[in-house]
């Protein structure tokens, strides 16, 4: 990847207060995603993330009406909420979204209320 050329030194100049923030809001965001995610009808967390930035949800593409499959999901939602997220596939995780929240709180639950929206919006069961 082109960028990894780029981290030592990006990593050398940010600053100490910078990564003790992100260190010490991730605890308090896995917490926000994990119960946010439960609202979520289409999207189903099977565990609360411990130690990592991000967490693997479970795509219900039968609890949607015009969703195809995971990229279409990540592909329809950046067009119409603006939110960026990893379709499963990647990872080899067919119908699993990769969802991060190293991110400020107030960011995470902005984006986690816009992906419940579109959810609502694209629902068999509007």
């Amino acid at each position: 990847m082109v960028f990894q050329g780029a981290v030592p030194q990006i990593l050398g100049k940010t600053g100490e207060d910078f990564c003790s923030k992100i260190v010490g809001i991730m605890p308090q965001n896995a917490d926000l995603s994990y119960e946010r995610i439960k609202e979520i009808s289409c999207i189903s967390c099977p565990r609360k993330p411990e130690g990592s930035m991000f967490v693997m949800v479970k795509l219900n593409l039968s609890l949607l009406d015009d969703i195809n499959d995971d990229i279409d999901f990540c592909i329809k939602l950046a067009k119409e909420e603006k939110v960026v997220a990893l379709p499963g596939v990647a990872v080899g995780l067919k119908n699993w979204l990769h969802l991060t929240f190293a991110v400020d709180p107030f960011t995470l639950a902005d984006g986690l209320g816009r992906i419940k929206a579109f959810s609502q919006r694209h629902a068999t069961n509007k």
